[in-house]
């Protein structure tokens, strides 16, 4: 993960307290990541318009993207799990003000053994470990897997 972008992403979800603010944060640091992987991995294809190139998977909405880059084999199934997780949270905080981020499911993959998510942490706290276990690990698996070094 450059170090940039990892600052940056520690500067927003740390500053903000607002747990729901964070799940959207997290997502969208998350399609960042995954729109790189795209535009690392998958072919351009040439306009009939104006023969500019263009990706169409990049003008995709999140969970397909998600399901796409997973469907190609470009990401494991248990971090396409954790993105897919994290998409039904996005749209349970982006849709409703007053979620109980406790009663909504937990069973993220959890790749560090330090890491921990429970029900009886304050909701920031949980919202900050999925970050861990999803983000944090695209991330890792990302420079890892295909030396992709993420960009702002």
């Amino acid at each position: 993960m450059s170090q940039e972008v990892a600052k940056k992403f520690i500067d927003r979800i740390s500053s903000t307290v607002d747990p729901l603010a964070n799940i959207v944060t997290v997502s969208l640091f998350c399609e960042n990541a995954i729109n790189q992987l795209i535009q690392e991995k998958l072919p351009k294809v040439r306009s009939f318009k104006d023969q500019s190139t263009y990706i169409p998977m990049a003008s995709s909405n999140y969970s397909t993207k998600v399901y796409s880059v997973y469907a190609l084999g470009l990401i494991e199934q248990k971090l396409f799990e954790n993105l897919w997780l994290l998409n039904y949270w996005r749209n349970k905080a982006a849709h409703n003000i007053s979620v109980d981020i406790r009663a909504l499911p937990m069973n993220f993959h959890i790749f560090d053994n330090n890491l921990k998510i429970e029900k009886d942490m304050n909701e920031n706290e949980i919202v900050i470990g999925i970050a861990l276990c999803t983000y944090k690990e695209l991330h890792v698996f990302l420079n890892e897997q295909y030396g992709i070094k993420l960009n702002w």
